[in-house]
């Protein structure tokens, strides 16, 4: 078979493994209702392309929720009216506008969150192809092929890739970055190190764990420069070559800074240009307003505490949760692999320059996320790991490992496992969890928030009442969609973003949780959010003694491993 052969066969497999990923996520949306943090991004990403101003929804920084946003031009849906500065308003309101934008205006509200959904999913196919890319150039085609079949079915890709929201947006921008860094370093191309520079300015638009870009590519370049004692000096830049064959380390220092002013400069021009150019607050020169706001607000998160984990709820935040939550949220076979592919760089004992970028862009981001734990319970957080890792794990393809027949066929189960687990869950992605917690059905027992319960699964409910002729259903929802476009008939139980249906019910902001006393229990047919049973860590204190007592029962039925059905008896000493 001739080389070109060969090219077109795996440029076949590649392609044929990229649609593979695309349908499962666009296929995947129409089951789905739009989650927690999405509601918000889409209003404001069409609020910031139509009225220019930053000031609404500071929460992250806003490229990826234009981006989001850019396709419901075509269908023009109306802004609400807005009652006053949107720069003064608290989170609360911010969520308010929202809700009236998506589900009170002349577009339908489905329509609205697919379109939205669409560009996330083309930026997901965009980096399963820098993953094969890179692998190739690195391993060869085989190991592209490996790296990208990894990608294509990781159900935590998956679970982001088709979600309007910034993680999979920062994951493209850091690994990227990362990618044309790397091509800089080996070809000294300055149009490589140009656009890495720009990348990192896109990531840090989309959210402000992208400059940890910053520390990754420091660890890379003292690694590299500690190892080869020509690496990382580029003679191109001023004074660099004037310095003598004996002063190496100067001469890499002197690159290294010209790289950091590069990097500086770029990074100021995009995150500029991404706001419009609009002017400082503090005085800052270059920062733009509602980017220092965008900071200030990710400070006061990460000083934020409380976690739940395997049961319990922690007022203070572990410092070691991000180990157990990467172990239980990722397939196993993945990280068998990359611990194997880790073992074989060891024994090796001379990491090639790719493999020490990847080595620090995995350390950097877990370490970093230990150091600021508050943040660290959440997967998607370090969602940028992953293509690193499956890069990693492509090498093993191009290995001339022992017992020859054994390696390939505990690979080829391996592939089968990983493969079963994914189409297993499919189509909720969201609430993957490996065999070691149990599967996604005992997912709730061990993690919250994100890396289970979004809200995402009110659509399902209704087609759960629909199926088993169920008119009226008691809810405690946790979420933003609303449960009356979707035709759901119920009895209002406190809940996060379900619209009280009497007098004297209210919603959740509207609740001081010291005046909560003891309510009578619901009884008959209930739904509840496992994250309401859980306790939100932000409403502990709210919802832990309303639904607490609902984790002695065993639920008649799950909803997308996100919403428990209960039948609880008329009598209370019926009770476990």
């Amino acid at each position: 078979m001739t080389l070109q052969h060969k090219n077109w066969l795996t440029g076949i497999a590649a392609a044929g493994l990229l649609v593979c990923f695309a349908a499962q996520a666009v296929f995947s949306m129409k089951d789905k209702s739009v989650t927690v943090d999405e509601i918000t991004y889409i209003a404001a990403g069409y609020y910031h392309l139509r009225t220019g101003d930053f000031h609404y929804n500071m929460t992250n920084p806003p490229l990826m929720k234009i981006v989001a946003a850019l396709p419901l031009l075509l269908s023009n849906p109306k802004l609400p009216e807005v009652g006053s500065d949107p720069d003064d308003w608290d989170a609360i309101e911010e969520w308010q506008y929202a809700r009236r934008f998506l589900y009170d205006n002349r577009v339908d509200a489905d329509r609205m969150l697919f379109a939205a959904r669409l560009p996330i999913v083309a930026l997901g196919v965009v980096l399963g192809v820098l993953v094969f890319v890179w692998t190739r150039e690195l391993y060869g085609r085989n190991s592209g092929l490996l790296a990208l079949f990894l990608y294509a079915f990781s159900p935590n890709i998956l679970a982001h890739t088709r979600l309007a929201t910034q993680d999979l947006g920062v994951a493209l921008f850091v690994f990227s970055a990362s990618y044309f860094f790397w091509r800089y370093t080996m070809r000294h191309q300055f149009a490589s190190l140009f656009a890495s520079a720009a990348l990192v300015g896109c990531g840090i638009l989309t959210k402000t764990t992208a400059g940890f870009a910053a520390p990754i590519f420091g660890v890379y370049y003292l690694a590299g420069a500690l190892a080869s004692s020509d690496f990382g000096i580029d003679a191109r830049f001023p004074w660099v070559a004037r310095l003598g064959a004996d002063q190496v380390r100067k001469q890499q220092l002197l690159t290294a800074a010209w790289i950091g002013v590069i990097f500086g400069g770029v990074i100021l021009a995009v995150v500029n240009l991404g706001y419009g150019f609009q002017g400082s607050l503090s005085g800052i020169p270059l920062v733009p307003s509602a980017f220092e706001r965008s900071i200030l607000f990710q400070l006061r998160l990460s000083s934020f505490g409380g976690v739940f984990f395997a049961g319990d709820i922690y007022e203070k935040s572990l410092w070691f949760i991000i180990f157990p939550t990467i172990l239980l949220k990722t397939p196993l076979p993945t990280l068998l692999l990359t611990a194997v592919a880790a073992v074989r760089v060891a024994i090796r004992r001379r990491a090639r320059e790719g493999e020490i970028l990847i080595a620090a862009a995995i350390g950097v981001f877990i370490g970093l996320f230990v150091l600021f734990n508050n943040l660290g319970t959440i997967l998607r957080y370090v969602l940028p790991i992953c293509p690193f890792a499956f890069v990693l794990v492509g090498r093993l393809a191009t290995e001339d490992l022992p017992h020859r027949f054994a390696t390939k066929a505990a690979g080829c189960a391996l592939a089968l496992w990983y493969l079963a687990g994914t189409l297993s869950v499919s189509p909720h992605y969201l609430a993957y969890f490996n065999e070691l917690a149990g599967g996604p059905a005992n997912g709730h027992k061990v993690l919250a928030e994100s890396n289970l319960d979004w809200g995402q699964d009110l659509k399902g409910l209704k087609t759960y009442m629909t199926e088993n002729g169920i008119d009226r259903i008691a809810l405690g929802y946790f979420g933003s969609a609303d449960a009356d476009y979707y035709g759901i008939d119920y009895t209002y139980l406190p809940s996060v973003g379900l619209k009280p249906k009497k007098a004297g019910q209210r919603w959740w902001y509207e609740i001081d949780p010291d005046q909560i006393g003891d309510k009578p229990r619901p009884t008959g047919r209930i739904a509840v959010s496992v994250a309401l049973i859980q306790g939100p860590r932000w409403l502990g204190r709210l919802f832990e003694p309303t639904y607490g007592w609902l984790r002695d029962y065993e639920p008649i039925e799950t909803i997308g491993h996100t919403i428990h059905i209960y039948d609880i008896p008329q009598d209370p000493r019926g009770r476990p």
